[in-house]
């Protein structure tokens, strides 16, 4: 299996991406190694960093002699090199695997993305300018597609695929904790469903490691400075 010899490393720490690989990793008890990398910080202009994420993107990770980004896919990769560990997805080619692949590509296309406008043009506006109307505008998208998520979940099921939790609801909680910090109201049944799956003592374990002590007082520093670090996102 790859990785086996060499640490996984998983770089980025701080944000609801960045929770993904983390969150899969504790889910999985796997051993990892965290560069505590924060997005838009001076971390990001080190020639090491560069050679990792020629982007300037986090999260990365690094797998054996595999190195690639975007969370979606690290939560792909991760669920299927180990699914004999634990099942976090049901197997490919499977009827129940495209719903699965339905509901993470749903999340990371019509939640993460009205999120990820409203963080440019309302939480970075020295950088990409401000535009209160695509900000309300994603708002009101955001909680039009929540509202899929509250559909799935009006049978009384604990987890958007039944009674067992899985990768889905990895990618979807990450959006509603992100859409939560920014001040978007949830419905009712979208708060219980989070408190349901942020009580897993793997999401504890896993916050830890994505919001380190100095990750947070540096995040704190970033807001209170009002001023935009170097690097990306």
């Amino acid at each position: 299996m790859m990785g086996e010899q060499r640490p996984i490393r998983v770089w980025g720490v701080g944000t609801s991406r960045t929770m993904r690989p983390h969150w899969v990793l504790s889910e999985l008890d796997l051993e990892y190694e965290v560069e505590e990398v924060l997005p838009r910080s001076p971390a990001m202009e080190s020639a090491e960093f560069q050679t990792i994420s020629p982007r300037r993107k986090v999260p990365m990770l690094e797998h054996g002699d595999l190195v690639f980004g975007e969370s979606g896919a690290i939560v792909f990769h991760l669920v299927d090199c180990y699914r004999d560990r634990v099942s976090l997805a049901p197997p490919s080619g499977s009827d129940d695997r495209a719903v699965f692949d339905d509901i993470c590509l749903f999340a990371l296309m019509e939640l993460d993305a009205p999120l990820y406008i409203i963080r440019r043009h309302a939480g970075l506006p020295a950088i990409y300018g401000e535009s209160p109307v695509a900000v309300d505008s994603a708002r009101e998208y955001f909680l039009r597609q929540s509202g899929e998520i509250a559909r799935r979940l009006s049978d009384g099921r604990a987890y958007l695929l039944g009674d067992g939790f899985s990768a889905a609801d990895i990618l979807v909680s990450t959006c509603l904790t992100w859409a939560d910090f920014i001040g978007i109201d949830l419905v009712e049944s979208l708060v219980d469903y989070q408190s349901r799956v942020t009580a897993r003592p793997a999401f504890a374990r896993a916050r830890k490691r994505n919001h380190p002590p100095a990750a947070v007082e540096a995040l704190r520093d970033q807001a209170s400075s009002g001023a935009p670090s170097s690097g990306r996102e």
